[in-house]
């Protein structure tokens, strides 16, 4: 018997499966050494990994229990992927921050593979990523990014939007879609140099689009860690519908800068897709990444990331005030003070407004409208409080566990701007609201955003008393997490106050 081994191992079949057995048994033993070094995590079934962890309907419900019981780094295992969720303020910051070198590219995940074709500024990290986002925001700044003509731009839009609540007459009105496109026709005319009106039907059904594919990006999300779900039967996960959308979409804009390309004078620059359009006729016959792919996906991104973030807070912040009327009530005279009511607001009357600035600030803390962020990559390995975070390990991001500390916001689970004043009624403690978050991947519009959602707030609570359709079945503060979290469908009455 032990001859017959032998001769087995030393043939020439032996010893190929010699060969094999000590590869695989590396192969194990190295996966074990590697897994080690993880941080702690739920254990993982066969075949299943940690799939039903991250089954629940509440996702960020789930990270929660899993950050009490393992703590601010929690190792998780889905399919080939090793997903490290990060919690906590100083957690977050030493990864994102100090070693942002290493933790700011994006996971080559099934959809940003299948729908952007690795194109975009939400793309993966890298020289070409770092050349567009850096020409995209001085593309930005060129068409209004700080400039006193945006807000006049900001303010048109609002004006057109509080026109529409008015001739709704006091009656029941969901505001998401005036908002939607109001706030998207301010983005599209820094990036498309025009404005589409709020009855367009081909506007609309983009923005139905975009929203769908937000929405279902909860229930599609396990197509990026098992891509294989895409062919049960049925398309229970909806894969096709987000990818039949996304072709949609980008058909649109593709569309878009067809026509720009057309009617392109290079004397006349009238907005961001004609500043590319200058750049790819200058690089005309050189190998560059400037391409009409590249410009697509830019104004793809720049397009929906515009719209989305600032349409959710302010959703949050009208059901905010439907819930909170007191703080309704204290923003509205505070705008009366500094503004009155012959005018609207500026951005120059921001300083004199802190409860409106602080109320903001909480309804970005409460509304938490990217509780999980957007997926990170380690691009080498990342040595972190004792633990090691090998190259190519997905990293989340819960800004929920921020937001939602007690250490750093005193009953967190309340709605209270007056916790972002101190005793002479100064604007303050604001660091550790990071809804746009910080780090490489910072928001691009952030200070487009803030803009936005002070002079929408401030001129809205000038003009409307926004009650609730029933003053006995005030609408929950609930939400729904796609990419971002929105608030649940529901309606109000706005009531002119002039």
């Amino acid at each position: 018997m032990f001859e017959s081994v032998v001769e087995l191992f030393t043939s020439t079949s032996g010893l190929i499966w010699t060969s094999l057995v000590l590869l695989v048994t590396y192969y194990l033993w190295s996966r074990h050494q590697r897994l080690k070094s993880l941080p702690p995590g739920p254990t993982p079934l066969p075949l299943l990994g940690n799939l039903l962890d991250l089954s629940s309907g509440d996702q960020v419900e789930a990270f929660r229990k899993l950050k009490e019981k393992y703590g601010d780094l929690v190792t998780l295992h889905v399919g080939s992927f090793t997903i490290v969720v990060v919690s906590g303020y100083d957690t977050l910051r030493e990864l994102f921050v100090k070693r942002a070198h290493a933790t700011s590219d994006r996971p080559d995940i099934y959809t940003f593979k299948e729908i952007t074709r690795r194109h975009g500024i939400t793309s993966r990290s890298g020289p070409e990523w770092k050349i567009h986002r850096t020409f995209a925001l001085n593309g930005l700044r060129d068409f209004g990014f700080g400039k006193k003509s945006l807000e006049g731009k900001i303010t048109e839009e609002i004006e057109i939007f509080l026109n529409l609540i008015d001739k709704k007459q006091g009656t029941p009105v969901c505001l998401e879609s005036p908002i939607q496109i109001s706030v998207a026709n301010i983005v599209c005319s820094i990036v498309l140099g025009k404005r589409f009106e709020h009855d367009d039907p081909a506007f609309k059904k983009l923005i139905s689009l975009i929203q769908e594919n937000i929405a279902l990006a909860g229930v599609s999300g396990l197509l990026n860690l098992l891509p294989i779900v895409r062919y049960i039967p049925g398309d229970p996960m909806q894969c096709g519908k987000v990818l039949s959308n996304a072709a949609k979409i980008y058909g649109y804009f593709g569309e878009l800068v067809d026509r720009h390309r057309k009617d392109y004078q290079e004397d006349d620059i009238k907005d961001i897709i004609d500043v590319y359009l200058k750049e790819m006729k200058k690089l005309e016959g050189q190998v560059t990444s400037f391409t009409d792919l590249q410009l697509r996906n830019t104004v793809a991104d720049l397009f929906a990331a515009g719209m989305e973030t600032t349409t959710t807070v302010l959703l949050w912040a009208v059901l905010f005030f439907l819930n909170n009327p007191d703080v309704q009530k204290r923003c509205h005279e505070e705008v009366t003070r500094v503004v009155g009511e012959g005018r609207f607001p500026s951005l120059s009357d921001r300083s004199d407004m802190p409860y409106i600035e602080a109320t903001i600030t909480e309804i970005l803390r409460c509304g938490d409208i990217t509780p999980l962020g957007l997926p990170h990559v380690a691009s080498e390995d990342v040595e972190i409080n004792g633990y090691t975070l090998p190259k190519e390990t997905v990293l989340i991001t819960n800004i929920n566990s921020v937001h939602t500390d007690p250490q750093l916001f005193k009953d967190p689970g309340k709605f209270d701007p007056s916790r972002f004043l101190d005793k002479d009624g100064k604007v303050h403690g604001t660091e550790h609201v990071i809804a746009f978050f910080f780090g490489r991947r910072v928001c691009l519009g952030e200070a487009l955003a803030r803009s936005e959602l002070f002079l929408f707030i401030s001129s809205m609570i000038q003009r409307f008393h926004i009650k609730p359709v029933d003053e006995n079945n005030i609408p929950p503060v609930k939400g729904i997490l796609g990419v971002t979290f929105k608030p649940c469908p529901f309606e109000c009455i706005a009531e002119k106050r002039i």
